[in-house]
């Protein structure tokens, strides 16, 4: 068999290698990162267009007419009907259609394949007539001499004329799916992904029609520079506007839809996204695009601004409209895959309800502090005095009695402040401040047994002491002594965690423990087995933990007591 070189060669081979990295890169991509079906697609009509390339390579290589012919049935059976459906397939993926229209496409594609080759291995001739072989040349391209060499002689049957309009159909339609998406849910690279795609995929149509109409001659690679500009446009597409890189429809419109504001800048402090709900609060205009941050929120910037640049604090609320609405400010830095700075994503959660609720229950405080108090306070010196002048059992049962208003009221005030947003978090030695805690409560007959050394964590250092101590309380007013109250973190190490860690700790008693059925109840409010106990001890711990954002759970201790798992905490 022989073999020749032509100026053809020139443009299928570049095209099959841009085709077959462009697979690879999107096989590779498939395999890192979750196997998104979109991303299949896009590799599979890679692979499609870089067989069809290489088809053409070896169909120009070829002297023999024999082999040169089958290489030809082999491109207009088998692969051109691969890259057609690969492109409809890619097109309802990256669109997020459902599986059983994909898989319809593909049943398509097996019986087109499989009418066209049965059709061809009945005729030959079905769809394109070859009346041998033709020589041109010589031509020299590049400062390269190609000599003669040969190509097929070949017409175009009406089949065939059906055929590639059929293909140019099923090509303008998969092209208007994924422009009408990008258009409609992609604004931020709707621009620059639409004109590539436009370009890549009409180049081909525009190509064969005017080549299937006698405009264009058949012995020129027309074709190929075709595939070759829809390869050259899908790698624009992929890799200068991220076509991959972007979420299927159904998290697009999640994020389109979510009540929490939502605004995108690059790292030059340009909006390039905002949600619908950023641009209604912020009253953006048509032109937000690429707009100053410092324009875009306006005239709240520098409260916004202010809010993002404190580190310190775990919530940031910023007030609008004259404090009628409170948002929660949280500000994420975006990285590349390399590494570097690609941009910030700021986030505003709507916590008005809840600041409101905070600013009656801060009145409520208020009340108990101030209203309740001081007619309690005129009772106990009251009482007082009385017990000076006759001291019996009704006036030290009265006594008590005042006692335990007095402890239910700091109980309430303190419940009432517990869920109240964090508004400053710091680095807290956990071990420091449990013996700090340890030295208040009167602990006769137990021991505790701390086990967290240099562990870090961020929290309210006053709200984490109310925790350890009514945690400290619960094991001693519940067991007799003697007892041992441990302190230790959950994966049972004491060195400091990475700062990407989620770390945790517990506190444990080996006292009697708490049956089963009440673990789920026992941090609800107002729940005690103790007679002089108000209730609000371990409800008030529960409202700091999830003041924090933290977790806590209620188990079996390691020696048959009580142990509180509190997780979900940022280490430093």
């Amino acid at each position: 068999m022989a073999f020749q070189l032509t100026p053809s060669l020139l443009v299928n081979i570049p095209i099959f290698l841009l085709a077959a990295s462009l697979a690879g890169y999107g096989g590779v991509l498939y395999l890192r990162e979750g196997r998104r079906q979109e991303v299949l697609a896009f590799a599979t009509l890679m692979t499609a267009t870089a067989l069809w390339q290489l088809a053409d390579v070896l169909r120009r290589l070829f002297t023999d007419l024999s082999p040169t012919v089958w290489v030809l049935h082999l491109t207009l059976v088998v692969l051109i009907p691969l890259f057609t459906w690969s492109l409809v397939w890619f097109a309802l993926a990256y669109t997020d259609s459902s599986q059983r229209r994909i898989r319809v496409v593909w049943g398509l594609f097996f019986a087109h394949v499989l009418v066209i080759g049965t059709m061809t291995a009945l005729n030959p001739e079905f769809l394109q007539t070859v009346d041998g072989i033709v020589y041109q040349g010589p031509m020299t391209v590049l400062n390269v001499t190609f000599e003669r060499w040969t190509v097929l002689d070949r017409t175009f049957t009406t089949a065939e004329t059906i055929r590639n309009l059929y293909h140019h159909v099923i090509w303008v339609v998969s092209g208007a799916i994924l422009v009408q998406y990008t258009l409609r849910k992609r604004a931020d690279v709707a621009a620059g992904q639409v004109a590539s795609l436009v370009v890549g995929i009409g180049t081909p149509i525009v190509v064969r029609r005017l080549m299937s109409v006698g405009v264009l001659p058949l012995v020129l690679p027309l074709t190929d520079v075709a595939f070759g500009v829809l390869a050259v446009c899908l790698a624009v597409a992929v890799f200068r506007y991220r076509m991959l890189d972007l979420a299927a429809v159904g998290r697009q419109e999640f994020v389109e839809g979510m009540d929490d504001l939502l605004v995108f800048q690059n790292d030059e402090n340009e909006i390039v996204y905002s949600n619908p709900r950023a641009r209604e609060v912020f009253e953006a205009g048509e032109g937000w695009r690429r707009m100053d941050e410092s324009n875009f929120f306006a005239p709240y910037y520098d409260r916004i601004e202010a809010a993002r640049g404190n580190e310190t604090t775990r919530y940031n609320t910023i007030e609008l409209d004259d404090a009628s609405r409170y948002f929660n400010v949280k500000r994420t830095t975006i990285r590349t895959r390399a590494g570097d700075i690609g941009g910030q994503v700021t986030t505003f959660r709507d916590v008005t309800e809840l600041e409101k609720t905070n600013q009656r229950l801060d009145q409520f405080a208020s009340m108990v502090s101030h209203d309740l108090r001081t007619p309690l306070n005129n009772a106990v010196v009251q009482t007082n005095r009385l017990a000076q002048d006759q001291s019996d059992e009704r006036v030290e049962a009265l006594q008590e009695a005042l006692d335990r208003m007095e402890s239910m009221i700091d109980d309430m005030l303190r419940l009432a402040r517990a869920g109240a947003e964090i508004e400053t978090a710091e680095e807290c030695s956990l071990g420091e401040l449990a013996e700090e805690v340890w030295g208040t409560v009167e602990t006769s007959g137990v021991e505790l047994d701390c086990h967290v050394e240099d562990t870090t964590i961020e929290a309210d250092p006053v709200r984490l002491f109310q925790v350890l101590e009514n945690l400290f309380r619960n094991a001693l007013d519940h067991n007799d002594s003697p007892l041992t109250v441990q302190v230790g973190t959950l994966d049972e190490r004491g060195e400091l965690a990475s700062a990407d860690e989620s770390v945790g700790f517990f506190i444990e008693d080996d006292g009697c423990g708490i049956p089963e059925d009440q673990r789920d109840v026992i941090l609800e409010h107002g729940y005690t087995t103790n007679r002089d106990g108000s209730g609000y001890g371990l409800s008030i711990v529960r409202h700091i933990v999830d003041a924090h954002d933290w977790e806590i759970q209620v188990t079996d201790g390691t020696d048959g007591g009580t142990r509180f798992e509190i997780s979900g905490i940022e280490a430093r």
